[in-house]
Parts: C-alpha cells; sequence; structure tokens
C-alpha cells in the first residue's frame, strides 16, 4: 500500500494507505501555514505504511467558538469502513486532549480501547493562547516592533485575568488579531477579504483551544505512550512512559527516529 493518498470524509482525511482493519486516527490542527512538521510527514516516514485518518476541523469553527462536545461528536462521525476497527488514536500537543477522550467513546462503541500514542501532549492552561497568538503575531514582519510587543501585552494581560468567561476572552483575543491582520492587509494594499482566510484559519484555531479546555484528558493519558521532544510537555507526566528524543517540538512528526518509534509501539500491537 501506498503513503500520501489523501481521501476525504467529511471529518477525517485519510493521508495513508494500509491496513483497513487495523485503522490509525490521528488528531490535530491541520495547516497549510503551521511551521511544524504534521502528520503527513509523519505517515510517509512510517514503514511499513498504516492506514491513517487526520482529523479535519469542523468549517463552523472559522465563525465561532464551538463547545468541546461539538468536536466530539463531528468525529465521532468515522469514515465508512472504520467504524469498530480502530487500533489506535494518536494527538500532537492540544490534539492529544481530543484524542484520549475520543479513545475513551470508541472503547463505549467497539468494546476495546484503541491504544493512545501521544506527540508532545499538552494540555491547555490560561497562557496558552497568549503564547501561540504571540508567535503569530510575532511573524507580522509589516509590524513594528513596538506594534508587535503592544498587541502581545493586550493579550497577556487578557489571558492573565482572573475570568471564568473563557468565550468572552477567546473573543477579544480575536478581535486583536483581526485589528492586527487588517493593518498588515492594508500595509499591502490589499482588502480585508483578501485577509479572510487568515482569519478565518485564527478563528478556527481558537475555537479548538477553547474546546480542549474544557476536557480533562488526564486519567485517559495514564495509559498512553508519549514520544516527546528536548523540551518535553507538560501532559507527558500524566503518561504510562515517555521517550524523548533531541529534537525541537516542530520536528517531532518528520524525525526518522520518532517514526521509528511509533512503528514499534504499532508493531507490538501487530499494527
Amino acid at each position: 500500500m501506498s503513503t500520501g493518498s489523501s481521501v476525504s470524509a467529511g471529518s477525517w482525511r485519510r493521508i495513508s494507505e494500509g491496513d483497513p482493519r487495523r485503522v490509525i486516527l490521528a488528531v490535530d490542527f491541520g495547516s497549510t501555514a503551521r511551521s511544524e512538521a504534521d502528520f503527513r510527514q509523519f505517515a510517509q516516514l512510517v514503514k511499513p505504511s498504516r492506514e491513517i485518518w487526520q482529523s479535519v476541523q469542523p468549517d463552523t469553527a472559522e465563525r465561532e467558538l464551538l463547545s468541546a462536545e461539538t468536536y466530539l461528536r463531528w468525529w465521532r462521525e468515522l469514515p465508512e469502513g472504520v467504524d469498530g476497527q480502530v487500533d489506535t488514536v494518536m494527538g500532537y500537543c492540544v490534539g492529544g486532549v481530543f484524542a484520549s477522550v475520543l479513545a475513551d467513546e470508541i472503547a463505549e462503541k467497539q468494546g476495546t480501547r484503541p491504544a493512545l500514542l501521544l506527540f508532545d501532549p499538552e494540555p491547555v492552561d490560561q497562557l496558552s493562547l497568549y503564547r501561540d497568538f504571540k508567535k503569530a503575531v510575532d511573524g507580522m514582519s509589516l509590524l513594528s516592533e513596538e506594534e508587535r510587543a503592544g498587541h502581545a501585552a493586550e493579550v497577556r494581560t487578557l489571558c492573565e485575568a482572573e475570568s471564568n468567561d473563557a468565550h468572552a476572552v477567546c473573543t477579544r483575543v480575536i478581535k486583536v488579531y483581526e485589528t492586527a491582520v487588517g493593518v498588515v492587509f492594508d500595509r499591502l494594499g490589499l482588502d480585508d477579504e483578501a485577509s479572510e482566510d487568515l482569519r478565518g484559519l485564527f478563528r478556527s484555531y481558537v475555537s479548538y483551544l477553547f474546546a480542549a479546555r474544557q476536557l480533562s484528558p488526564e486519567e485517559g493519558w495514564a495509559a498512553a505512550g508519549a514520544l516527546t521532544s528536548a523540551q518535553s510537555s507538560p501532559g507527558a507526566a500524566h503518561a504510562r512512559w515517555e521517550k524523548s528524543f533531541p529534537i525541537s517540538t516542530g520536528e517531532l512528526l518528520s524525525n526518522q527516529e520518532v517514526a521509528e518509534a511509533a512503528h514499534r509501539f504499532l508493531q507490538e500491537r501487530g499494527a
């Protein structure tokens, strides 16, 4: 079987072909704009090929903040032929939060819990949104250093505030981002319509974090294996075992040694 076959089925997209009886689901926030390696690169490295399906974000997340239950309901709709045959669920970074809960739900349906393999699992904390916002705005080279610092400081204040209204905080952070993007596109001489894809992508990502913060994956992580970067990750402490590699988190899914460790994990399961 070959890797790289992309077949979309609503909430999931096949990124590698293999034994359809031993399906692997990979939860991640995929985007062509991200700098980190993704599961597509990972699937090309794992030999022999496995039947891997990667999560697709719901379109509505580009327009509104969605609940954790909305995401889980979306991802419960597995591709035809996959239902009842999920061997392993993988999750990268925040995707590990959803992967854990999804594995629990699949277990109820198919009678056995899929194995859980995590890559730098990261629970969402109060400053997660700030860190990702700052990374995004630091990449806006058409903004001055003072402008970037000002936007980052505003968002940090929002995220550090003692507020129980996460929806309101996320909405305000989105507004700050859209203001910054508007300035960038104005300086490029482009209208707001041209920046809508970027705005929608950020809204979708904020929705992803907003929903993940509503979940408590720690109990499920206790049965998981974790493959981590040199920085490790807060979630790895909850895993049954951890194997760390001297690389950055952005390289984790494009590293051959990591892929070989994942292969051994799957091979031990017969997958």
